[in-house]
């Protein structure tokens, strides 16, 4: 009786370290949580970052690699989406997508200060404005699909928001900033993206 009692002890043992392992991983690969964004206040009611660079069309799952390229390129350093993906870390085994912490973690590899926030739309508009270079947001379905674009306008009149998104083979825009256009509604639809701590966060520079 006494060998079968340690028997299961040992097992329940291993199992709450086996646990404990799994859920350290977890928050170290998910850390740094968003910041709860206390801006708020933007006078402007329409405003666009300029834009020094092009953008890139992405490969599958890559488009955390190719946000940040863009934001470096337009902050005049040399980067391509590609080379940008086969070096940023954090990567999902077999789907490659990037968890946020990869794009942080690589932006401070490129000697940059990057913050994730969680606010709402009036604090992203601020965050735009002040900063004055594109914001990274995420938006998706849960766990079917998750996107990472970069913010590089907005006009209230409109309730339009202008976006790079390298998913896009195209220039939608024309004259407009970016190469993708969304309404506030359709936008605000997709920044709740399901997930329960990243949802309606944006990464600044």
């Amino acid at each position: 009786m006494r060998s079968e009692f340690f028997r299961v002890k040992i097992k329940w043992i291993i199992l709450v370290t086996v646990m404990c392992f799994l859920l350290v991983g977890t928050i170290y690969s998910l850390s740094p949580f968003p910041i709860k964004d206390s801006i708020s206040f933007v006078s402007q009611k329409r405003f666009a970052v300029p834009i020094y660079t092009s953008f890139e069309l992405q490969g599958k799952n890559q488009c955390a690699a190719y946000s940040a390229a863009f934001v470096l390129r337009n902050l005049g350093e040399q980067a391509k989406g590609i080379e940008v993906y086969a070096k940023i870390p954090f990567k999902i085994p077999i789907s490659g997508y990037v968890l946020p912490k990869g794009i942080l973690t690589y932006l401070q590899s490129q000697g940059l200060k990057p913050m994730i926030y969680k606010g709402d739309m009036s604090s992203l508009k601020a965050r735009l404005v002040q900063e004055t270079t594109p914001v990274i947001v995420l938006v998706g379905n849960g766990l079917f699909w998750q996107h990472y674009m970069t913010l590089v306008g907005f006009d209230d009149d409109k309730s339009e928001l202008y976006f790079v998104d390298s998913n896009k083979g195209n220039d939608e825009n024309a004259e407009l900033p970016g190469n993708r256009t969304m309404t506030k509604d359709y936008f605000l639809k997709w920044w709740s993206n399901g997930l329960p701590v990243f949802n309606h966060v944006y990464i600044t520079v």
